[in-house]
């Protein structure tokens, strides 16, 4: 299992660009949420049956989407799987 935690803008659209780039590879979360923090939308992901390196390949693609500040991956045993990617709004 891995997650991946966003840090993303609090916009309206930020929400179904996170899901939306996971339906676009046909894979489906086993859990999803979201919670607002002031101005940054905080969204977890977790998806069951990845490889470590696809999952390194989808945090690193999902740190250039629009509205997205930062991403986190860890594997199921709570390390790091990754490190953390970091982009610029």
């Amino acid at each position: 299992m891995h997650r991946f935690r966003i840090e993303a803008l609090a916009d309206p659209q930020s929400l179904p660009r996170v899901a939306g780039f996971f339906a676009q590879r046909a894979i489906v979360p086993t859990s999803l949420s979201a919670s607002l923090d002031r101005s940054w939308m905080r969204i977890e992901v977790a998806v069951a049956n990845l490889a470590a390196q696809q999952a390194a390949i989808l945090a690193a693609k999902l740190g250039e989407t629009v509205a997205i500040a930062a991403v986190e991956l860890e594997d199921s045993g709570g390390v790091p799987a990754a490190v953390p990617v970091a982009v610029s709004p």
